[in-house]
C-alpha cells in the first residue's frame, strides 16, 4: 500500500505563537495599571536589546563565563518580574551553567539570545500599542 502525505494546513505552517509573557497576570497583578505594565515592557527593552548582542558575542566564544553568568542571572530578574516564565527558566538554566564553568553555557547563551529576541518583538509590540 502506498501513501501518500496529505498537504499540510495553512494553520498548521504558521502556529499561533504563544506569547511569552503572561500579559494578563501581569496586569492583575499591578491591579489593572495598564501604562505601568507597559512602561515596565519599555523598560525591560533597553536592557534586552544589549544584551541580546553580548549574548550573542559570547555565545561565539568571546567574553568569560562570568559575563555570561552576570548577564544570565540579571535576564533571570527581569524577566520573572515580567512572567516571562520560559525566558526566566532558560536564564536560570544558563546562569547555572556558566557559574559552573560548564562549556555548554555557551550553546545555552546562543538559545537564550534568540529566545530573548522573540521577547524584544513581543514587548515592542506591547509598547507601540
Amino acid at each position: 500500500m502506498i501513501e501518500q502525505a496529505l498537504p499540510t494546513p495553512c494553520s498548521a505552517t504558521n502556529p499561533r505563537v504563544e506569547p511569552l509573557v503572561d500579559w494578563l497576570g501581569l496586569e492583575t497583578q499591578f491591579r489593572g495599571k495598564t501604562r505601568f505594565v507597559t512602561g515596565l515592557a519599555e523598560k525591560a527593552l533597553k536592557n534586552y536589546r544589549i544584551s541580546v548582542e553580548r549574548l550573542h558575542s559570547l555565545a561565539m566564544g568571546g567574553g568569560e563565563y562570568s559575563e555570561i553568568a552576570f548577564i544570565a542571572h540579571s535576564i533571570k530578574g527581569t524577566s520573572g518580574s515580567l512572567k516571562a516564565a520560559r525566558v526566566h527558566t532558560l536564564a536560570a538554566t544558563t546562569d547555572q551553567a556558566a557559574r559552573a564553568a560548564a562549556p555548554e553555557c555557551r550553546a545555552l547563551a546562543r538559545d537564550l539570545a534568540n529566545l530573548l529576541e522573540q521577547l524584544i518583538i513581543e514587548l515592542e509590540a506591547r509598547v507601540k500599542g
